[in-house]
């Protein structure tokens, strides 16, 4: 009788544990922008990374190359496929490379949802003066992130991000504000991820501007800053040291169309061949 209530009390723990969960990650979810709230589900639009064309010309046997660009087709809920324009055929390894340094930005164009990133998790909120904590742990030990902190203000805005695993931690910072297209939806700004690990950090920002299709909102333009610094101990013959380093680029994104059914066609084609 005493295993079985426990076990009745472990139950409602965690219904009330998931219940919490929902609470505090839908009222992010419902004060923020996407454009799938809008209706998007069909989407096509192409991205260009600044002197990419040039950067490749030099490096690489390609031949004469004009305009190395992206073309990205998505339909809803998460299917996609990116293509590479402007460069001769095969190069297949080349291309897989590039098709990675757009898919990671795929997250500001359209946004999955957030709650999803915690599948697996044991969650717990905590009060805080401002809004929320809430701890996620991985109680399998089973998932390469075994703690996550996530903060998120009275008004449902999702403040930070903070993950620690062995040897590394990493806190994310997210700012946001309404757009006159968002109707009073909370729209990503900037993204200021800082990593730490051993004697080197890595400060990566990612600043957004926006362009209004048809009364949705999509990134026009991403502004990357990477900003590095290695420590290096000091010795008996030298003082400590400190190395940075400071890189970034500019990508934009043009060309959107919208629930034209052209990236349904198009990633059907792709299945069938």
């Amino acid at each position: 009788m005493k295993t079985i209530l426990l076990l009745i009390i472990f139950i409602l723990t965690n219904i009330l544990y998931a219940q919490e969960k929902i609470e505090e990650l839908e009222q992010y979810e419902i004060r923020s922008y996407t454009p799938q709230k809008s209706g998007v589900t069909d989407l096509v639009f192409e991205a260009r990374i600044d002197n990419l064309t040039e950067i490749l010309s030099k490096n690489l046997v390609l031949g004469k190359l004009v305009d190395v660009s992206f073309k990205i087709y998505w339909v809803s809920p998460s299917q996609y496929r990116i293509e590479i324009q402007g460069l001769p055929k095969g190069f297949s390894e080349i291309k897989s490379d590039l098709a990675e340094l757009i898919k990671g930005k795929l997250e500001f164009v359209l946004p999955e949802k957030f709650s999803e990133k915690f599948k697996g998790y044991n969650l717990k909120s905590e009060p805080l003066a401002d809004g929320k904590l809430i701890r996620a742990v991985d109680a399998s030990y089973t998932l390469a992130t075994p703690e996550v902190d996530i903060v998120i203000s009275k008004i449902g805005e999702l403040k930070t991000v903070e993950t620690r695993a062995p040897m590394s931690a990493v806190k994310t910072e997210f700012f946001h504000s309404p757009k006159s297209w968002s109707n009073n939806k909370l729209v990503l700004d900037k993204i200021i991820l800082t990593s730490k690990q051993n004697s080197m950090s890595l400060i990566t920002t990612n600043s957004i501007e926006y362009t209004n299709v048809n009364g949705i909102g999509f990134p026009s333009k991403i502004t990357v800053k990477n900003v590095s610094e290695v420590v290096i101990p000091k010795t008996e013959k030298e003082k400590e040291k400190k190395i940075k380093n400071e890189t970034g680029t500019i990508i934009h994104f043009t060309k959107y169309e919208v629930n034209t059914g052209k990236a349904s066609r198009f990633l059907n084609e792709a299945i069938k061949k």
